[in-house]
C-alpha cells in the first residue's frame, strides 16, 4: 500500500509540472504584477523534493522524514500549477476561466504549509524521524500554530492576494491597515526555524563518527534556512530576498540526498545511485536527441524539404548512445559517491590486465593476494593451491 502511495505522489508531481511548464509556455509573454519570487520557482521543489523523499519512503516507509520531503513536493507541484493556471484564466483571458481566481487564492497561502515543514519539521526530526527530548515539543507546536495563523491571515485578509496580486481576494473578511497582518505570525515561524536549527546543532554535538557526517550537511542547511526565511519572507518586495529563500530550501532535498549517498543515510543508496544515473542519462539524451533534429534538419532541409529523416536518425543516434553515456554517468557518480566501490574496479581491472601475461603460478597468486587486499581489504589474506595429481 505503501508503494502505491509513493508511485500515485509521484504520478502527481509529474503532472503537475507537466502542466506547470505547459502552460508557463503558453502564458510567458504575459505582463504580470510583481509578486514574491519567480515564475514556475515551485515547480523546482516538487522535482527534488517529491524524488528525495519518494526514494526515502520506498525504503523507510516508517520514518517520517520521507513523507515530509513526499508532502512538499506535492503540496509545491500544485503551487506550481495553480499559480500558472490563475495568470493564464486571469490575465491571459478577456473573462477569468473558471477557477482561476480560487487557484490563486489558493497559491496565496498554501506555500506557508512547505516553509515551515522544511524550516521547522524537517530541522526537528532529522533523521531518525523522533524528537531530540519531549522538551523540543514546544518548538514544534509553535511552528504549527504560527503557520496556522499565518495562512489564516493569508487566505482572509481583504485586498490583492499574497503571490497572485492581479486578483482581490474572494474570501475577505478582515482588512489590514498598513503593515500585512500575516508577518505577525510568521515571527513565530521564524523564531521556530531557530529553535529547530538549535535543536539539529545539539544533536550534531552529541553524535559522532558516521552519525556526525550524516547530520553536518542538514547541518549546513540549517545555517542557512533560518536567515533565509527572515530575510526572505519579511521583505517582500526585494528579489534578491525571495531568490535567497527559494535557493535556501531547495538545497534541503539536495542535502539529504548527499547524506544518503556518501553516508548510506536509511540505506538507500542504491535506489538514490539508480534514480541519478538514468536520471542524468535520460536528460542527456533527450538533449541530444533535440539538438539532432536541428541540427540536421537544418542539413537535411534541402535534400529531403522534410523532417521525417532528422527524426528518424536521431532516433538511432539516441539509441546507440544510451549504453555509452549510462556507462559514463555511472562511472562519474561512483567516482564522486562511491569511492570505495570505483577504485575496487579499477584494482580489478588492472589485476585482470596483468595476469593476461602472466605465466608464472607463484606470481599469479600474488598478484590475486594484492588484488583481494584491494578490493575486499580483509584482515587476513592467504592463497591454497592444489597439488596436481601424480
Amino acid at each position: 500500500m505503501t508503494r502505491l502511495v509513493v508511485l500515485a505522489s509521484i504520478a502527481i508531481s509529474v503532472a503537475c509540472v507537466v502542466g506547470t511548464v505547459a502552460i508557463l509556455a503558453a502564458s510567458y509573454g504575459l505582463t504580470t504584477p510583481d509578486s514574491w519570487g519567480f515564475r514556475g520557482f515551485a515547480a523546482i521543489f516538487a522535482i527534488t523534493f517529491t524524488w528525495t523523499g519518494a526514494a526515502v519512503t520506498w525504503r523507510r516507509p516508517m520514518n517520517p522524514i520521507g513523507w515530509l520531503l513526499l508532502s512538499v513536493g506535492i503540496v509545491a507541484g500544485t503551487q506550481a500549477v495553480l499559480s500558472e493556471y490563475s495568470i493564464f484564466g486571469i490575465i491571459g483571458r478577456p473573462a477569468a476561466l473558471p477557477g482561476a481566481i480560487f487557484a490563486g487564492w489558493i497559491v496565496s497561502w498554501v506555500w506557508i504549509i512547505e516553509l515551515t515543514v522544511v524550516a521547522v519539521f524537517l530541522l526537528l526530526l532529522y533523521p531518525d524521524g523522533r524528537l531530540l527530548s519531549p522538551r523540543w515539543r514546544a518548538v514544534a507546536w509553535l511552528g504549527g500554530l504560527s503557520a496556522a495563523a499565518t495562512g489564516l491571515a493569508l487566505a482572509f485578509n481583504a485586498g490583492p492576494l499574497n503571490n497572485a496580486p492581479y486578483a482581490e481576494n474572494p474570501f475577505a473578511l478582515f482588512a489590514s491597515p498598513g503593515l500585512q497582518v500575516f508577518l505577525i505570525p510568521m515571527l513565530g515561524v521564524a523564531v521556530a526555524s531557530i529553535g529547530a536549527a538549535s535543536s539539529l546543532f545539539v544533536r550534531y554535538r552529541r553524535s559522532s563518527g558516521f552519525q556526525r557526517q550524516q547530520l553536518k550537511w542538514l547541518a549546513f542547511e540549517a545555517i542557512l534556512i533560518a536567515p533565509a526565511l527572515i530575510y526572505g519572507s519579511f521583505d517582500q518586495s526585494d528579489k534578491w530576498a525571495s531568490v535567497t529563500l527559494i535557493a535556501a530550501m531547495a538545497m534541503a532535498p539536495v542535502m539529504v540526498a548527499v547524506a544518503v549517498l556518501r553516508y548510506r543515510l536509511y540505506d538507500i543508496d542504491v535506489l538514490i545511485n539508480r534514480a541519478i544515473v538514468y536520471g542524468a542519462t535520460t536528460a542527456a539524451i533527450g538533449a541530444a536527441f533535440f539538438a539532432g533534429i536541428v541540427v540536421l534538419q537544418a542539413a537535411l532541409r534541402p535534400l529531403t524539404g522534410g523532417s521525417e529523416l532528422a527524426v528518424a536518425a536521431s532516433t538511432l543516434l539516441c539509441f546507440a548512445l544510451f549504453q555509452p553515456l549510462r556507462r559514463r554517468v555511472q562511472s562519474a557518480v561512483d567516482r564522486r559517491f562511491y569511492r570505495s566501490r570505483y577504485d575496487a574496479g579499477r584494482a580489478l581491472d588492472a589485476f585482470t590486465s596483468r595476469l593476461a601475461g602472466e605465466v608464472d603460478l607463484d606470481a599469479v597468486g600474488a598478484e590475486l593476494a594484492d588484488a583481494v587486499r584491494a578490493t575486499v581489504q580483509p584482515t587476513h589474506v592467504s592463497v591454497w593451491l592444489r597439488k596436481p595429481s601424480q
